[in-house]
C-alpha cells in the first residue's frame, strides 16, 4: 500500500480489503461484496476476506458504492469480528476441488 504523508488521501491496490476506523465513530471498508443484514446495532458485511460482523449503537450507512466495493458507516462501534467458519469452509472446499 502506498501512503502519501503530505495528503490525507492514499492509494489502495485493487482487490485489497482495508478497514479504517476513526475514533470508533466512522468506518471505511474496501472490497465489500454485499451487505447481508443491517440495522442500527449490527451489520453483516460480506467482504473479500469473509463475513465481517460489526456491532455497535446508532450504526448507519453514510456511503455505499457497490460497483467499487466501498462502504462507510457511522455510529459507535463496539465490535468488529470476522466469521472464521466461512473462511475455514472455503479453504476446505478449495483443497477438495482445487
Amino acid at each position: 500500500m502506498h501512503i502519501q504523508t503530505d495528503s490525507p488521501t492514499y492509494t489502495i491496490p485493487s482487490g485489497d480489503h482495508v478497514v479504517t476506523m476513526r475514533n470508533r465513530k466512522r468506518m471505511d471498508l474496501t472490497s465489500v461484496k454485499s451487505i447481508d443484514r443491517f440495522d442500527h446495532e449490527e451489520f453483516l458485511v460480506r467482504t473479500s476476506q469473509g463475513l465481517l460482523q460489526i456491532r455497535g449503537e446508532e450504526l448507519r450507512i453514510v456511503h455505499l458504492d457497490v460497483d467499487k466495493g466501498l462502504l462507510t458507516l457511522e455510529g459507535t462501534v463496539g465490535l468488529i469480528q470476522y466469521d472464521e467458519e466461512e473462511s475455514e469452509s472455503r479453504n476446505f472446499l478449495h483443497k477438495l476441488f482445487g
